[in-house]
């Protein structure tokens, strides 16, 4: 076999490309490895699997074939065309591609025999090795077609992704997703007990509270009005939104002078937003002056810059009927409303912090540790926030801190039962990861998208911007806040077994191989029969440590 490989003469840059964009189409569902846990270098899978194939094939491999195993069953490039055309005309095209993206599909047998023929040995032969492994794209393909993976990264964050992504779910595929399933249900039903009185549902059953829309806000250095800062009270695509009553009380300079909300239903009538490229305004009638952003970031490190709730989102219940008059299913319709004084709780949870925060701080179940004054992104201490949990809310803050503690009881006690097997150690890992989904989601940097109607996550810029106003989750609804990070932390589990272990049957998942579909049976390529999938991947190594000391190997 000649020395030059693949990667060397030609790789299908273009192809490539397309699927890569593919992967990543909004609207869809990303991938599996994408989706457990935010990592900002995430490498196309498809990509990955190509660069280490074209890494080991020779030079004159078969490239139709190449392009099968990447899961390319058909013409990217002219299926591209063709959107682009619809795009110009505005008449539709319908499945352009004509085959799923090419990372859903899972190398067969026959996949397998041919790379082994190719190649001149098994893949098992063979051992791919990164060094900075990341979110860990190049081990999970390394996996997915059959070869033995060392992976490596200097980030403990990193190497915990990687064992979740690839380790995890080739060891241990039939038993994972109910392991964790179970420690899951068990941490929601402590978490209620112990949270459930610091987010009342007045209206329960048929309506319930999903989200608090908070506006941080400072005082007008010009008439001491409490201002609250948000660059647009937009809640919906619709017009809903939120109109300001400021309360003038006896004019500059008198207490009372704070600003009550209106929920109103078109755009025209929104209250102007309070600020602007750093500079507030004030809303009072009798001031309506510029407040500096100077003024702004002085009065937060000084520890005066406050939050008041000036929305709730909610879901509400509507009966429907059949034609025939019987009462049909329940629909859920969100809507609007302003906040009442009983949503203030914040006594509540000033006292429950007061008594919590110094064993938390002694067991470190919060994080205390001052935000790095040498950062290329030093906002939150700009306006206020020294230290990491001054990232999140009173009210957040409690209900993190105590998620840390109910995990922490849970997995003290199954350690001193003898409970935590390899199984068992592996749902923790999961657990952690779903309860960091609630922690990049419920901060005070979780801004309300108006035109999704949801709450933005705090990475979704991928830096530390400050946010006037923000989207906090209630927890414990069904459905929302924990039960919504549990479960998809479930179906990434089961969607990552079913990827890189379709000889399992896909942990309660159908594998999505090449003969799932229809037109991938008609391929010239494709057997009448179709083999069955490749036996086990061998075993991934996953470790932490500086890439330039890999002692181990």
């Amino acid at each position: 076999m000649p020395d030059t490989r693949l990667i060397e003469r030609w790789l299908p840059i273009a192809e490539i490309g397309v699927e890569s964009t593919r992967e990543r189409t909004p609207m869809t569902p990303f991938p599996a490895p994408n989706r457990l846990h935010v990592w900002w270098a995430r490498r196309p899978l498809v990509a990955s699997r190509a660069a280490i194939l074209a890494s080991l094939l020779p030079a004159d491999a078969d490239r139709n074939r190449f392009l099968r195993v990447l899961g390319i069953h058909g013409n990217p490039l002219k299926a591209r065309r063709a959107i682009d055309g619809a795009l110009r005309s505005g008449v539709r095209v319908k499945d352009p591609y004509g085959y799923d993206r090419a990372f859903k599909y899972s190398p067969d047998r026959q996949d397998a025999d041919w790379l082994k023929s190719s190649i001149g040995k098994a893949l098992d032969g063979f051992t791919v090795l990164d060094p900075t492994g990341g979110g860990g794209s190049i081990p999970f393909e390394a996996a997915r077609v059959g070869l033995g993976g060392l992976a490596n990264d200097l980030n403990p964050v990193a190497a915990l992704i990687m064992k979740a992504t690839v380790e995890w779910p080739v060891r241990f595929p039939e038993e994972i997703a109910g392991a964790f399933d179970g420690l899951a249900a068990a941490l929601r039903q402590r978490l209620e007990e112990r949270l459930d009185s610091f987010f009342a549902q007045r209206d329960a059953p048929d309506r319930m509270d999903l989200t608090y829309l908070w506006a941080r806000t400072v005082t007008c250095p010009y008439c001491d009005g409490v201002v609250p800062l948000s660059p647009n009270w937009r809640l919906a695509p619709d017009g809903t939104g939120v109109r300001l009553l400021p309360d003038c009380a006896d004019g500059p300079g008198t207490p009372g002078r704070v600003c009550a909300f209106e929920i109103v239903g078109a755009a025209g009538d929104q209250f102007p937003s309070t600020v602007a490229r750093g500079d507030g305004h004030c809303p009072y009638a009798d001031c309506g002056r510029v407040i500096d952003g100077a003024e702004i970031k002085r009065q937060a490190q000084a520890g005066r810059m406050g939050e008041q709730l000036y929305a709730v989102v909610y879901k509400r219940r509507v009966e429907t009927r059949t034609k025939s008059g019987k009462r049909g299913r329940d629909k859920w319709v969100r809507g609007y409303r302003a906040p009442r004084p009983e949503d203030d709780d914040g006594a509540a949870i000033r006292a429950a912090l007061d008594e919590k925060l110094v064993e938390w701080d002694a067991f470190d179940f919060v994080p205390n540790e001052r935000f790095p004054t040498e950062s290329n992104d030093d906002r939150p201490i700009q306006y206020g926030m020294p230290l990491w949990r001054d990232l999140f809310s009173p009210r957040q803050l409690l209900c993190h801190g105590t998620s840390v503690e109910v995990f922490r009881e849970m997995l003290d006690a199954d350690r001193e039962a003898g409970k935590l097997d390899e199984v068992r150690q592996a749902a923790y890992g999961y657990l952690a990861l779903t309860l960091d989904t609630l922690l990049n989601y419920n901060n005070r940097s979780g801004r309300w998208d108006n035109t999704t109607g949801r709450v933005r996550s705090m990475f979704d810029r991928h830096d530390f911007a400050f946010v006037c106003s923000y989207g906090e989750m209630a927890p414990l609804v069904t459905g929302v806040g924990y039960d919504w990070a549990i479960e998809k932390t479930t179906k990434c589990i089961r969607e990552l077994v079913a990827l890189v272990r379709p000889d399992t049957g896909g942990g309660g998942a159908e594998p999505a191989g090449l003969f799932d579909s229809p037109a991938a049976r008609i391929d010239p390529l494709t057997p009448s029969a179709a083999p069955a999938n490749p036996a086990a991947p061998p075993p991934v190594t996953i470790t932490c440590k500086s890439g330039d000391s890999l002692d181990h190997l």
